[in-house]
């Protein structure tokens, strides 16, 4: 069975979600506070956290960023509605999504299911012959969902790694914005905007680059998108 921790400050909500989550065959782990969830999250190593922005003790986005530092288990944000700032400085801190308050329901479970499906599917494709590709000094293995600079492994989420590798796939050509939702979400989604791969791109240069204010490795085209710089 699936842990999902849940780390919400209002009751009502947590109750719902922890309904819901029941109901598809998850076991709920419930934080109210941020501290609380940090501590959960050592204990009871949930397999997907549900990550409200708006915590007392600890903010969400340093409950994130500390996850971040040790796993890269699927994060779900909860934002405010239609706050395109806070969606995208969750994505930039490490959340792999987010939902907007009021939610349905329905679309948290649709959500949590593909980023689960995701996540497996990376950790099962451990046992696959081993890809790689190879881009200056960066090997990525999109079976293993590693990335190694220079010897050292880079630590990205689940859809920074799938961005970073759909640009080093198409070796140099240049990558369209909507291409990469299409890919990465599977489709239209009204939830997610160009912004979103910005952010993404933002935090893989931060993680892959010596100085992300000259980058070397992605370039970005305007009014394109972007490609690597081979």
């Amino acid at each position: 069975m699936k842990k999902i921790l849940v780390v919400e400050d209002e009751e009502n909500i947590r109750t719902l979600e922890k309904l819901y989550l029941q109901k598809e065959g998850y076991e709920p782990v419930l934080a109210a506070t941020g501290r609380e969830a940090l501590r959960l999250f050592d204990e009871q190593k949930p397999d997907l956290v549900i990550l409200d922005l708006m915590l007392p003790e600890l903010s969400g986005e340093e409950v994130c960023r500390e996850i971040r530092k040790k796993s890269t288990v699927p994060i779900i944000i909860v934002t405010a509605k239609s706050d395109e700032i806070q969606k995208l400085e969750g994505l930039e801190i490490g959340a792999d999504d987010y939902v907007t308050k009021p939610f349905s329901p329905r679309e948290l479970m649709a959500r949590i299911k593909a980023a689960l499906r995701r996540y497996d599917w990376e950790r099962l494709a451990d046992t696959a012959p081993v890809e790689k590709l190879v881009f200056k000094d960066i090997v990525v293995y999109p079976g293993k969902h590693r990335v190694v600079k220079a010897g050292k492994d880079i630590m990205l989420t689940p859809k920074e790694f799938e961005v970073f590798t759909l640009l080093v796939k198409a070796n140099g050509e240049p990558v369209s914005r909507s291409s990469l939702i299409k890919e990465i979400y599977g489709g239209s989604d009204d939830e997610v905007f160009d912004r979103t791969i910005d952010a993404y791109i933002k935090n893989i240069r931060k993680k892959i680059q010596d100085d992300p204010g000259n980058p070397t490795y992605i370039e970005s085209i305007y009014g394109v998108g972007y490609r690597i710089l081979v």
